[in-house]
């Protein structure tokens, strides 16, 4: 099996041909780790071990050419899980094949792949009649030989005779069954010299060649002389494996663009891809050089026709996957052909002819800058013909509870009334529910956190009210408007033994009724889906395992019964998942987007009219493909003038990067462009100011932000621009809480994922942790244990990674302790954290702000829903989020007394403020938000506040010390939260003036001291 890395040349001077083949080479660093992740997940375990002999049958081999092992995400671990499962599927079927005949297998730009010992350790190879030639640059297949020599292990599988220093200057290891050469491959000459040297080049032997993401980095007339040199240098029977590469929609598509410009830009260009773009290409490539049978197919199509169900349902429950989109496009993207020197056969895949599809005229793209709807699996309406609300979705950094309006009209703000707010969320569905409404139903956090609330937008009032939840959680699920206030729910991701496949809801009576349907349909995830008036439309979706539906429903209700009418239209092109449908006439509607089961989706099959009378179908085509959105994971908008925007969308290309769509908008050339614009969700900015007093704009500012909520008056964490120091003077001073959102604060937003955190910070690692089975921790309960536990395990914990054999009902948080000195000394990333602390970075003019009063910096790393308890902190301090969403909620000093704080604490007796009884409180005035990574929150000293991440949480606290260093107590303080130096003598005076009137009658005593109180305050 081979890794991405060529074995060829790069034209230009010798310097430059150096660093080329460098970088390629380093490309086997990144893969080989990918495989590794794989292996550990999808394989069983081993059980292997040179000191006890057992059996290295099933041995995880790539463990001895990775040291650190890393985690890698689903959707890599699926994409080079199939990658790995096509090149083993050859190699079997060719090992077993002709059981008498000799059989070399050479593995083109092998890297530190480990697939010889994979076969040689199996009982079932014959290894007096198998060779394994590994062959790549003569660095890399140095390193290799040194893994292999360190190896008992892998010394035992090749056998104990074996030679280090053999025969040839190419030939670096030499055994009875296995080859090690380091060679360039634009020197064939070269190269066969040394296959002639191990003794391999036989008549009647059989060969199998492998080239796995090798060939195409080199010159592509080079790579042409490999494949046809390979034909005839075996005097026998051969086959060609190679995977790599294809352009199936050209080098416009999104995700081909993407992925040409990953290669390029660490100058490892993928050269074969434009001379042979597509699978027939690729046939014709090596049919017309000496290989006479070539079988060819992208590895979508591989993975529909030879993994089994059983195989698939098996990886579902390997890690929960939610991918398949984006599986699927990488999978089309790449070829697996298998070519021999046998009888004449070619074959390539092949859909179903198109049926009468004619073209719709000429249209155009056009595409505006949209930086806030870079997101996608959000979901969006229309309060207008000429206006959408598009709620939620995955940005850049995580899922979001914002909204956008996405607008032709003039609009200069976009503000959002509610004071509460659905959470964070993705993959849910919304739809007009009657006018001036809109109902918003499920989602999911993760693919383990779905979610089965709903709520209601006024588009009028522009205010969230949520309504009756459905039975059951559901995502990816359908939704269509069949009357005003009625709306009807299909499919997605649900538990079949307790859920509808169909779901009506009034909005009359709130209520939700499951509706019978004399077809069962079974769990279908992101079906196309809309209602025409007198009957809907249902077609394609994902079953649980991948697979594509191919049937298309006419679906009616009478009461509460669905009646289903099986429909043919007759083209391939039209069987999808996750496409977006609307109606376009009466009896027509618009299919955007989606997956095909077989093959990638064309560009100018991406936007197709269906006409539900005479079954026939138009295209809507167009010349500017430059300009061409990613049609997955977006929302889609038709006018009355039958323009089609298209709001969010875009797809994780693989390793590649991430492809983000800017808002697209899809017009008939005839029809005049419009300028459409996205209007950020506002609520209501707070200018920076010196007119008013602390305290009078501390009051005047947090009673204007309040609304009544019950029996308590709740307010939003006023949000601000900040640019300058001065600007951070004004908000120091003023002494409120403010919100900054979006701010560039290092690339740990991006970077800091489970795998990149345990492979810097190191998996081993010691931290003490807060552990409780309590979804809301409180100090003063002490219903938490503290634990030291393996930053690893923690992580992984903390994710739902893997439970380490713990109870997974356990919620754990992370508040970082100074390494080197816990019980003196305050935490500070950079000391305790030196391997990720350059990835956070404060804005220029806060640094510059906080200067040296810094006084501790914590690293808060927490498990979703566990609440910490109410406190306050004696110095000012701002909280970054850096990973996930977490809700504040913050209350002014003066509500001290109405909290619960026991007299000389810092933390509150009150259980949870966030829930029902602990959100009731009267006569209090609390602040409330959501942060999202990037946003920072400044909290002045002596505020109130408790958090609660609504998902895996990671966040930085900075304190600094803003009063003269004299009003502090002394002494020991490593968290921050002694209370000042005047407060703790007071006490002691205090319990010295109430001992003075221990002599006194009681109710005396109670009358001087009350007395004394009152003075207390008038001196305030």
């Amino acid at each position: 099996m081979t890794t991405d890395k060529t074995i060829g040349y790069r034209k230009g001077t010798q310097t430059a041909k150096l660093n080329s083949d460098k970088a390629i080479q380093e490309t086997n660093s990144s893969s080989i780790v990918s495989k590794r992740s794989v292996e550990r997940l999808y394989y069983p375990t081993a059980r292997h071990s040179s000191e006890n002999s057992l059996s290295l049958e099933d041995a995880h081999f790539f463990r001895y050419f990775v040291q650190k092992p890393q985690r890698r995400a689903p959707l890599i671990n699926r994409g080079y899980w199939i990658r790995m499962e096509a090149v083993h599927t050859v190699v079997k079927q060719f090992l077993q094949s002709n059981p008498e005949s000799r059989k070399v297998v050479v593995n083109l730009g092998c890297g530190y792949d480990p697939l010889p010992f994979q076969y040689l350790a199996k009982a079932s190879t014959d290894r007096s009649k198998t060779i394994f030639v590994d062959a790549d640059y003569p660095d890399l297949i140095n390193i290799k030989v040194n893994k292999i020599s360190e190896s008992v292990d892998l010394l035992r599988v090749i056998g104990e005779q074996y030679n280090l220093n053999p025969f040839h200057s190419a030939v670096k290891l030499a055994s009875a069954s296995y080859y090690c050469v380091g060679c360039d491959l634009s020197n064939l000459a070269d190269f066969e010299g040394a296959l002639k040297a191990c003794g391999v080049v036989r008549e009647g032997w059989d060969w199998l060649f492998i080239a796995e993401v090798s060939l195409t980095y080199m010159n592509t007339e080079a790579a042409d002389k490999v494949v046809q040199w390979a034909s005839g240098v075996s005097r026998g029977k051969a086959q060609f494996a190679l995977l790599e590469q294809i352009l199936p929609a050209g080098a416009d598509h999104p995700f081909a663009r993407t992925m040409l410009r990953h290669f390029n830009r660490f100058n490892t260009p993928i050269k074969s891809v434009y001379k042979y773009p597509t699978v027939e290409d690729q046939i014709n490539r090596f049919s017309s050089r000496g290989w006479n049978s070539v079988l060819c197919t992208d590895l979508q199509t591989f993975w529909y026709n030879h993994v089994s169900t059983e195989e698939k349902r098996r990886m579902e429950g390997v890690e929960h996957f939610d991918e398949w989109e984006e599986f699927f496009l990488f999978c089309q993207h790449y070829i697996l052909l298998v070519a021999g020197t046998g009888n004449m056969t070619k074959s390539g895949q092949s859909g179903v002819s198109l049926r009468s599809s004619t073209v719709d005229g000429a249209w155009n793209i056009d595409t505006f800058d949209s930086p806030s709807l870079r997101r996608r699996w959000g979901a969006a309406t229309s309060t207008s013909d000429s206006s959408i609300v598009y709620f939620g979705g995955l940005s850049p950094t995580t899922r979001l509870a914002t909204s956008v309006l996405v607008t032709s009209k003039d609009a200069a703000s976009f503000n959002i009334k509610s004071t509460t707010h659905p959470s964070p969320r993705m993959c849910h569905a919304i739809v007009d529910l009657a006018p001036e409404k809109f109902l918003m139903t499920g989602g999911r956090g993760s693919p383990a956190a779905p979610l089965s609330d709903c709520w209601i937008f006024n588009s009028c009032s522009n205010e969230w009210e949520q309504t009756t939840a459905m039975p059951s959680s559901r995502y990816r699920h359908a939704m269509a408007t069949i009357s005003p206030g009625r709306v009807v729910v299909f499919g997605g991701y649900f538990d079949n033994d307790s859920s509808s496949e169909w779901l009506l809801f009034d909005s009359e009576s709130c209520t939700w009724t499951t509706l019978e349907c004399e077809v069962m349909l079974g769990l279908r995830i992101s079906p196309g889906f809309c209602w025409l008036g007198m009957y809907g439309i249902l077609s394609g979706g994902f079953n649980r395992i991948g697979d594509i539906y191919e049937d298309s429903y006419r679906w009616s209700i009478s009461g509460n019964r669905i009646t289903l009418k099986l429909i043919q239209i007759g083209n391939d092109n039209l069987v999808r998942a996750a496409a977006q449908m609307a109606p376009w006439t009466e009896d027509s509607v618009l299919l955007v987007g989606g997956i095909k089961p077989c093959g990638l989706l064309q560009m100018n099959d991406s936007f197709k009219i269906i006409n539900l009378t005479e079954m026939s179908t138009i295209n809507i085509e167009f010349d500017n493909k430059e300009k061409f959105p990613m049609l997955i994971g977006c929302a889609i908008h038709v006018t009355k003038d039958r323009e089609i925007v298209v709001a969010g969308g875009g797809a994780v290309c693989f390793s590649f990067g991430a492809y983000w769509n800017e808002l697209a908008v899809v017009r008939p050339l005839a029809l005049p462009k419009r300028q459409w614009t996205v209007v950020d969700e506002a609520r209501n900015p707070l200018t920076i100011g010196s007119a008013a007093s602390t305290s009078s704009r501390e009051e005047k500012e947090i009673d204007s932000s309040i609304t009544k909520s019950g029996s308590v008056a709740v307010g939003e964490i006023r949000v601000i621009e900040s640019r300058s120091i001065e600007d951070w003077k004004e908000i120091h001073k003023a002494g409120i809480p403010v919100l900054i959102k979006s701010i560039n604060v290092g690339s740990c937003t991006t970077t800091w994922t489970p795998d990149y955190l345990k492979d810097k910070v190191g998996f081993d690692r010691q931290v003490t942790v807060h552990v409780s089975k309590s979804t809301a921790m409180n100090f003063q309960a002490k219903n938490f244990r503290y634990e030291l536990l393996p930053f690893g395990n923690f992580i992984d914990r903390v994710y739902g990674i893997k439970n380490h054999g713990n109870d997974s009902n356990e919620l754990l948080y992370l508040r970082s302790l100074s390494a080197a000195n816990p019980k003196s000394r305050a935490a500070n990333l950079v000391e305790d954290f030196p391997e990720i602390a350059s990835d956070f970075q404060l804005p220029p003019e806060l640094k510059s702000f906080i200067g040296d009063k810094a006084f501790c910096s914590p690293l808060r790393i927490s498990s979703p829903n566990v609440g910490m308890w109410l406190h306050y902190d004696v110095t000012a301090n701002i909280l970054v989020q850096v990973h996930g969403t977490k809700r504040v909620r913050l209350y002014r000093p003066s509500d001290v007394s109405k909290l619960s704080f026991p007299a000389g604490a810092s933390s509150s007796l009150i259980p949870n403020v966030f829930d029902e009884k602990g959100g009731s409180i009267a006569n209090v005035h609390p602040l409330e938000t959501v942060m999202s990574p990037g946003d920072i929150i400044f909290i002045p000293p002596m505020w109130l506040h408790a958090t609660l991440p609504l998902e895996p949480s990671i966040s930085i606290n900075v304190f600094w010390k803003d009063l003269e260093s004299s009003l502090y107590s002394q002494g020991r303080d490593v968290y921050g939260n002694r209370d000042l130096k005047a407060y703790e003598e007071g006490r002691v005076l205090i319990k010295r003036i109430s001992k003075s009137f221990e002599a006194m009658p009681a109710d005396i005593r109670k009358f001087y001291l009350a007395r004394l109180s009152d003075e207390l305050r008038v001196m305030d």
